[in-house]
């Protein structure tokens, strides 16, 4: 069984429900059989005696079996009738030709006839769909849940006849009345029919079915009983299958219909077709039948067409929507990746922040094993930068800032990353690479800034020298040779730090310099010498 989550009607509207005088209800006999039905002893003769003592009921109840409502046939006496319907279908007529003769039409309310008309053509698209697609399904249950299913409808107009009746004839369709009531009463008549039903001491398969008869279908869920889950999207479907001939948008109304056929039990369009001719057929009898005056017969097949036509035009309609939508997504995207990548990078000079290198750095050096486990780190710091902002001003030293940048990209592999730490200072990261190879890369850019100007200024060549620190790291799978004993940290922090204490023993020593950290207070020079001491 699926789980139900009971309703809670609001307290103020609550109030108002009880104490309503004129509430729907059921006559006596109803009740009476609603009892009976209780019992599990009690058969069609106990049945037959307690629908005679009602003559206009037995009359109803006689004529039903021998009707277009189940099918026809030739019954003299209400026990053959009973026998026929069987004692559930006897409760559900019982139970529907008391409700439709003790309702009173409201002068400023909804219109009645309307009401009964579309719970009347819901019940009879029930069992025109279980004969039709030959379901298995409780049909007689189900026909009067569809019967009901709109039963606290009724509830809501009697309690203001006046709003309500605002409400419905507002409504452009089912559904948005249901969102009408919602506002107004802050429920609506689909939870007020669970509990009117309750308060009438209907059987809980009843109750049940009503407060989820109007449930999408993708809220069916596929872990329900089969025959459960097929009764759930009959009467979902039922009062759709009858807005065609209630509502005053024939058209929109066929083509919700028409659709919701194809969701709820995927029905194609012949099937959809012969339904309506045989409710259509069947119509005039059975509305005879409650006593309602009979609605106009509607153009089935043009209808049909105008609904297939419209669903052509809104499935192409929300096609160039999703299309549009698609394309919004993509410019979003695109452009949250801009974000992202503008977020890694220093906005004056275009390389990567200081943020951006130390995550990465820490990626590093996590998944060593990845990076051949070792990884080069240059620390570099441009000479006298103080001095250009003084002399030049700060405009041609963020020039001088961005051509930098520029050049210690040009100068780097593209395995590598390079990052502005802050001010003047920058951090070069070479996972894989060697002291040689990060020496390689130190002197290139060394003799690179002595011999290119960086930028001129009034037809002046400015020249800037670097100081650089380098700091080697190598991780435990790495064969170390005894000049590399002490080139082991314990977080990327402590390396980083390494590679700054060597360029600030490079600046101490008179700039222009590569110093390379060999261990706490111990550097060596490398810029001056052929080969890296081992």
């Amino acid at each position: 069984m699926p789980e139900y989550i009971t309703p809670v009607i609001p307290a103020p509207l609550l109030v108002k429900l009880k104490g309503c005088k004129s509430l729907p209800s059921l006559p006596v006999i109803a009740l009476k059989i609603i009892e009976l039905a209780r019992s599990p002893s009690a058969g069609t003769g106990d049945l037959a005696a307690l629908i005679a003592s009602d003559p206009s009921l037995s009359a109803k109840i006689l004529a039903a079996p021998n009707s277009a409502f189940y099918g026809g046939g030739s019954y003299n006496s209400l026990q053959q009738a009973i026998n026929r319907i069987g004692m559930d279908a006897a409760l559900s007529l019982s139970l529907s030709f008391g409700l439709t003769r003790n309702s009173k039409q409201k002068d400023n309310g909804m219109c009645l006839d309307t009401f009964w008309k579309r719970s009347l053509i819901s019940g009879m698209a029930v069992r025109e769909l279980h004969k039709l697609l030959n379901l298995k399904f409780d049909v007689e249950t189900t026909f009067l849940a569809a019967v009901l299913q709109d039963i606290g409808m009724l509830a809501l107009n009697e309690i203001d006849p006046n709003i309500y009746g605002v409400i419905f004839h507002s409504a452009r369709s089912h559904r948005q009345l249901a969102s009408f009531e919602e506002r107004e009463f802050g429920t609506c008549h689909i939870e007020v029919g669970y509990w009117l039903g309750n308060h009438w001491g209907l059987p809980e398969k009843y109750t049940h079915l009503i407060l989820n008869s109007h449930i999408l279908p993708k809220e069916i869920k596929a872990k329900e009983v089969q025959e459960e889950n097929i009764s759930q999207r009959v009467l979902a479907l039922s009062g759709l299958l009858a807005d065609p001939w209630v509502s005053a948008n024939q058209e929109m109304a066929m083509t919700v219909a028409y659709q919701a056929s194809q969701e709820y039990l995927s029905m194609n369009e012949q099937q959809f077709s012969h339904l309506l001719l045989h409710i259509q057929e069947k119509l005039p009898e059975v509305i005879k039948l409650f006593e309602l005056s009979a609605p106009a017969q509607i153009d089935t097949f043009n209808l049909l067409q105008e609904a297939k036509q419209l669903l052509v035009e809104r499935n192409l309609r929300m096609m160039q929507k999703l299309m549009l939508q698609q394309k919004e997504i993509d410019a979003l995207r695109k452009n949250s990746e801009k974000l992202q990548e503008q977020l890694k990078k220093d906005p004056l000079t275009g390389i990567y922040n200081r943020q951006f290198t130390e995550q990465q750095l820490k990626k590093y050096f996590a998944s060593m094993e990845s990076i051949g486990n070792r990884i080069a780190v240059v620390f570099i710091d441009l000479d006298f930068f103080k001095n250009l902002n003084d002399q030049y001003g700060h405009a041609l030293g963020d020039s001088a800032l961005k051509a930098f940048a520029t050049t210690l990209e040009q100068e780097l592999s593209a395995d590598c990353t390079a990052g502005r730490y802050g001010g003047e200072e920058f951090v070069v990261l070479m996972p894989d690479h060697s002291q040689d190879d990060a020496l390689g890369f130190a002197k290139r850019l060394q003799e690179h800034l002595a011999a290119t100007p960086l930028l001129s200024h009034h037809k002046e060549d400015i020249y800037i020298s670097a100081s650089m620190g380098l700091a080697m790291h190598f991780g435990q799978g790495f064969q170390q040779d005894s000049g590399n004993k002490n080139q082991c940290f314990d977080s990327a922090d402590d390396l980083v730090q390494a590679a700054d204490e060597a360029m600030y023993s490079a600046k101490r020593t008179g700039r222009n310099r590569i110093t390379l950290y060999v261990g706490k207070d111990n550097y060596t020079n490398l810029s001056a010498a052929n080969e890296i001491p081992s």
